[in-house]
């Protein structure tokens, strides 16, 4: 007989998250240097494509959404970073001001590069929390 808490979830679905934990855990350093370098190109290009080719990437038109997918681009950059550089010295304060940096960066260039884009401040806000969100994920979780 299944043992339930007091949400009528069966106890052992609360090691999922453990196992997950566990996982991400296991993945070399390597392998979270490439998924890290991966996934900041494809940052780096879809802040710097033009308006009319980003326009075909939203998928769900409605506003706000395109700050939760710049708060989670952010969040998952600084994550893979924090993970790739777990054993070195240099470690979250580095990722953490790459991180916010990388993300003004491509704000400014929105701005300068005349691709339609534009820059906004609300969107370097959203930037900046995705990118202490994933370094708060992995120093509360991983390290």
């Amino acid at each position: 007989m299944k043992k339930y808490n007091y949400f009528f979830v069966p106890i052992h679905q609360k090691t999922y998250l453990t196992h997950l934990i566990h996982t991400l855990k296991k993945l070399s350093n390597r392998m979270y240097k490439i998924l890290a370098i991966a996934w900041t190109l494809l940052t780096l290009y879809l802040s710097l494509i033009s308006a009319r080719s980003a326009s075909e990437f939203n998928l769900l038109d409605f506003v706000g959404f395109d700050k939760i997918a710049h708060l989670s681009f952010y969040t998952i950059f600084s994550f893979l970073w924090s993970m790739s550089l777990r054993e070195t010295n240099t470690g979250k304060n580095f990722v953490l001001f790459f991180s916010v940096s990388f993300g003004i960066l491509m704000e400014i260039c929105q701005f300068y590069l005349f691709n339609g884009r534009s820059f906004e401040l609300y969107d370097i806000l959203a930037n900046i929390i995705g990118s202490f969100l994933g370094v708060i994920l992995f120093k509360k979780f991983i390290n």
